[in-house]
């Protein structure tokens, strides 16, 4: 890695340059295939062991990383904010325009009264109840009164 640097600039030295290269990727390849080696050793042995929990950390450790939430913040301008007081401020700015909205005022239109219904609200007639009783049907199940229909349609006026 240091060996980059003594190398002079200037296409003379290209082919030099481009054997370190070579040797920084070969390198690299190497480190990759050992640590990949390193980690497949220790998942067979958290499984061979039954430790789950350790297995399932090490598959979370090689798996894709997600990205957590930007830290990229800017001005309404549209410039970035590089200061961590600064975008605290402009996330306070932000949600007190988003929740600051003005106080709505009731004002509802004046609605015409309508006059009330004429409902009567005492016990069933008895042409009501007897209407009631055609319109049951047969081989549903009992009320709450634990009484099947077939009583109240077989019982006739009696009931």
């Amino acid at each position: 890695m240091d060996s980059r640097k003594f190398v002079p600039s200037g296409s003379e030295h290209d082919e030099e340059r481009q054997q370190i290269r070579s040797r920084l990727r070969k390198s690299l390849r190497n480190d990759r295939e050992q640590w990949w080696a390193t980690k497949a050793k220790e998942m067979e042995k958290a499984a061979t062991i039954g430790n789950t929990r350790q297995l399932y950390r090490l598959i979370k450790e090689t798996g894709i990383n997600k990205s957590s939430v930007s830290e990229i913040i800017s001005e309404k301008d549209d410039t970035l904010i590089y200061s961590q007081s600064r975008r605290l401020e402009r996330w306070a700015e932000h949600f007190r325009e988003q929740f600051s909205w003005p106080s709505a005022t009731l004002q509802l239109p004046s609605i015409p009264r309508q006059r009330e219904w004429n409902i009567e609200v005492g016990p069933p007639t008895l042409a009501e109840v007897q209407k009631a009783m055609v319109n049951l049907k047969r081989g549903r199940a009992a009320g709450p009164d634990g009484l099947v229909p077939e009583v109240f349609k077989d019982g006739g006026p009696i009931l």
